[in-house]
């Protein structure tokens, strides 16, 4: 008799899968319109900074942009400027 309670066929099974999909989409997107705020937020934040302001803080008005979405790699950039200028090598 507890099978016929709780009775679940392949129509129901589908509909739930898909909700499911439809509900992680909806969340999916939500947190990449999220990302997108703070990566504008951060943009707007360091574009409005003096050069003084940067130079402080260590970065460039050029890397504004990739710092705000999360590609800036400070390591690299210095490892390219010793290699891009061999004088400058022990002193960077």
């Amino acid at each position: 008799m507890a099978h016929t309670l709780f009775n679940i066929n392949n129509n129901s099974s589908m509909l739930s899968v898909a909700a499911y999909r439809f509900v992680s989409f909806i969340e999916g997107i939500g947190s990449k319109l999220q990302k997108r705020k703070e990566q504008r937020d951060t943009f707007k934040t360091l574009q409005g900074l003096s050069d003084r302001e940067l130079n402080d803080i260590g970065i460039s008005r050029g890397d504004i942009r990739s710092i705000a979405n999360d590609t800036w790699e400070e390591n690299n950039r210095r490892d390219y400027v010793v290699r891009k200028n061999p004088n400058l090598r022990g002193f960077v």
